[in-house]
């Protein structure tokens, strides 16, 4: 039985609404990690995070992760199970973008 054409272009918008959505998602979870990032200079001083150059502030933050690496570590595992979870998704739209012989010429 071969799917009508209106059919197959319903599945093609979904599938393009599903790619907006997890673009929706990334950037969810990048500004999620923005955040733990931020998290990791809660201990430097005020006039450090004015006055340092980022790399410099990376050094002082880098004192407290090595004192204690179990926000970073937290970190790190939440946002590698979040690109997992994205990386499922995204293949799981490839996979099932399909479309007839008849639709693609």
């Amino acid at each position: 039985m071969t799917i009508r054409t209106d059919e197959n272009i319903e599945k093609a918008r979904q599938a393009i609404m599903r790619f907006r959505e997890l673009l929706n998602i990334m950037q969810g979870r990048l500004h999620e990690g923005e955040h733990y990032y931020a998290r990791l200079f809660d201990n430097c001083s005020e006039e450090d995070r004015a006055n340092l150059q980022t790399k410099l502030l990376q050094r002082v933050a880098a004192h407290d992760v090595r004192a204690d690496p179990t926000p970073l570590r937290r970190a790190a595992l939440k946002m590698r199970f979040s690109s997992r979870e994205l990386e499922k998704a995204f293949e799981e739209l490839h996979d099932a973008v399909f479309f007839e012989e008849e639709d693609q010429s």
